[in-house]
């Protein structure tokens, strides 16, 4: 059996991971945290768990306040996997403090958001337990199909040659003001210090830069000396108005730690950025944008494509797709001879309710809703991945160089961001 130590929860995500019960996991969880609204919002959430009607969970929870957190967690040790989801300056420092005392370590994104937090990783990741960071988008059905097409030779037929155009692109948008669980998010107040917080090129990013490298590179190692080269980067401010940061905060007033980022009552939040870069020869541009609130009706949008020599492998999510992400594929030739090559493609998948539907020149692989699942159930589905290798022993020969690829192509394109305000 396992237990979970939950480390100085500030961010829902930490909460997702117990979402649902696991076999192999203690009803007992125990929880070590400095006192204040970060806690009792987390509390009220996994609380919620329990005493839903429909599969309620049955965890334990046991909660120590102070200061003290990361010493009393390391000194009493009540469980072997410490999750982490909060304050992102000093999270791979708590990461490295607990792996050197021997717990597992499961965190949410960014592991890290500068260049020195990326050095500490990289001596964490040299031996000990295992460390992984939670990257839920991996699990997202479409993103599964995709990645299972771009190794169909007669349907993508490899990426295109290179030229002056990425042949990878990924853009997500994003938005302060929010709800999950269907009652509004309350964001902390450090939450809008990308001191504490980190910018947005090294935030929600972490997932684009996942995805290329899984989809990318599969089960190849990677170094980032040797593979990867970042090109050109560039960030920009999200206006956050008092009003606007009250209600998603709840507090009163800007702290006085933002008052630098402040004119006239409204904060400016870097929390949007883009950057090209070359991955194995491929060249490719990641984008994300936090705004402050979606229109009616919106959410999240993502868009995505694979460019190949036979065709592109596109993902649209957005308003006028119901905001849910959908797939499509545009060959490059005649629709009519490549529909039984994509049709076969996708039967090969095996996976129930798949259909291919002709919308012009290009085909929607139509995804029913027995195959999609939520955001926030993917947290359990990486959680029971961790625990899988934990009970094999095993994990991938990729997961460490990879992580430590990740991190520093992201702190590589900050600091390049940051050279051009």
């Amino acid at each position: 059996m396992h237990t979970i130590v939950i480390i100085n929860p500030g961010h829902f995500h930490a909460g997702l991971v117990l979402r649902e019960m696991h076999p192999r996991l203690s009803e007992h969880v125990y929880i070590y945290s400095e006192p204040g609204q970060d806690l009792d919002n987390y509390l009220k959430l996994i609380k919620s768990f329990n005493q839903r009607e429909q599969n309620p969970t049955r965890w334990q929870f046991h909660v120590y306040t102070g200061s003290d957190y990361l010493d009393k967690a390391v000194t009493e040790k009540r469980g072997d996997i410490a999750v982490l989801a909060g304050r992102n300056d000093r999270k791979i420092y708590d990461i490295q403090a607990l792996h050197d005392a021997g717990f597992h370590v499961l965190s949410d994104k960014p592991l890290t958001i500068d260049e020195r937090g990326v050095d500490t990783l990289s001596e964490v990741i040299t031996g000990g337990k295992l460390l992984m960071d939670i990257m839920t988008e991996r699990h997202e059905v479409t993103s599964r199909i995709q990645n299972e097409l771009l190794k169909k030779a007669d349907i993508f037929g490899g990426f295109a040659e290179a030229s002056e155009a990425p042949v990878i692109f990924k853009e997500s948008v994003h938005f302060l003001y929010k709800q999950v669980n269907g009652v509004p998010l309350v964001r902390p107040g450090w939450y809008f210090d990308v001191k504490k917080q980190g910018e947005g090129i090294v935030d929600v990013t972490t997932h684009l830069v996942d995805l290329v490298q899984w989809m990318a590179a599969g089960s190849e190692v990677l170094d980032f000396d040797r593979d990867v080269k970042v090109i050109e980067a560039k960030r920009w401010c999200t206006e956050v108005p008092l009003d606007r940061y009250q209600q998603i905060t709840k507090l009163d007033a800007f702290p006085d730690y933002l008052l630098p980022d402040v004119q006239n009552d409204i904060l400016h939040l870097y929390s949007n950025g883009e950057f090209t870069y070359v991955l194995r020869g491929l060249k490719v541009k990641l984008k994300v944008i936090w705004n402050l609130e979606a229109g009616a009706g919106g959410g999240d949008t993502h868009r995505s494509f694979m460019t190949g020599k036979n065709s592109t492998l596109v993902i649209d999510q957005g308003p006028h797709t119901g905001n849910k992400p959908e797939l499509f594929v545009e060959p490059r030739n005649n629709p009519e001879t490549f529909r039984p090559l994509l049709e076969k493609a996708i039967a090969d998948l095996k996976m129930p309710g798949l259909e291919v539907i002709p919308e012009n020149d290009r085909f929607h692989i139509e995804v029913p809703t027995s195959l999609r699942t939520t955001h926030e159930e993917h947290f359990a589905k990486v959680r029971n991945e961790f625990i899988a290798m934990l009970d094999s022993g095993q994990e991938p020969a990729t997961l460490r160089p990879s992580l430590l690829s990740k991190y520093k192509t992201l702190s590589t394109a900050r600091a390049m961001s940051r050279l051009n305000p």
